[in-house]
């Protein structure tokens, strides 16, 4: 099933606006535990056990009779899992991908540029730790040869890019990326974006967004007009691009779209919701 951003956009803000509600050191029991989203022993610590909820990242030291928080910020955890070598990988909105390793009781940082993508499964492969394979909320499958820092769709690109979509990548790189996204992922969650009512995120343009529900035209005009709703997508005619450029940077967009959503592109996409 498709996710509505919008819908889940809203749940994540709800659960951030009940935080206040838990002190910092409370103990909690399994019975006043937030809402779980996974869980997973912990091999390394040893055999604690740790819980993704809907309020932040809690272990039980105890075989789940009381709860702490594991990590400090009091923000939705969409999943948890631990690979065969006692690593343990967590997904926090607005803090991105942690991994806790082997004794270690603390929670690190790996990766927090996945866009308005969130992981709900992740997965390690048994002879290689560094490669994994996540889920995110659309359903859609991504890859890390890394350990997590970089994220990619399997395979790459789905298409070779013509010379258009070549120069619409360049001018992509330049001018759109650090607010859509490496590959046009969307902005990254952030606590203002997902507290603040008038706060407009700078949307996904591959095709888990809307971005396909639109015309090349109408595509062109907001690259060369910019948006009402937000000063922040600006007129680029007024930046030295031209149409030509939009009309490329269209081109690279529709190269991130799967088939479903070229073949919907438009008014058509009604038919195909």
């Amino acid at each position: 099933m498709k996710v509505n951003k919008t819908c889940f956009t809203s749940l994540i803000a709800l659960s951030l606006s009940m935080f206040v509600s838990i002190a910092q050191g409370e103990t909690l029991t399994l019975e006043t535990l937030p809402k779980a989203k996974g869980v997973a022993w912990h091999a390394g610590t040893p055999l604690q056990l740790h819980v993704a909820t809907d309020k932040g990242l809690y272990v039980s030291r105890d075989k789940g009779l009381s709860w702490n928080l594991s990590y400090p910020f009091r923000l939705p955890a969409t999943m948890i899992s631990e690979t065969t070598d006692s690593t343990l990988y967590a997904f926090v909105v607005g803090k991105g991908l942690l991994r806790m390793r082997g004794s270690e009781s603390m929670w690190t940082p790996v990766n927090n540029k996945f866009g308005a993508q969130v992981l709900t499964q992740l997965s390690v492969t048994a002879n290689d730790p560094n490669s994994l394979i996540g889920l995110n909320q659309y359903g859609k499958i991504i890859v890390s040869s890394d350990g997590g820092v970089n994220w990619h769709r399997p395979g790459g690109s789905n298409k070779s890019l013509t010379e258009s979509g070549r120069q619409g990548q360049k001018l992509f790189t330049d001018h759109c990326q650090s607010c859509h996204g490496v590959d046009g992922v969307g902005e990254t969650y952030t606590l203002e974006a997902l507290t603040n009512k008038n706060y407009v995120m700078a949307p996904a343009l591959d095709e888990s967004a809307h971005a396909w529900h639109h015309t090349d035209e109408a595509l062109v005009k907001t690259i060369l007009d910019g948006s009402q709703r937000t000063e922040r997508m600006v007129a680029w005619k007024t930046k030295g691009l031209d149409e030509k450029d939009a009309k490329d940077l269209v081109v690279y967009i529709k190269s991130l779209w799967d088939k479903r959503a070229l073949e919907c592109q438009g008014p058509k996409h009604m038919q195909c919701m």
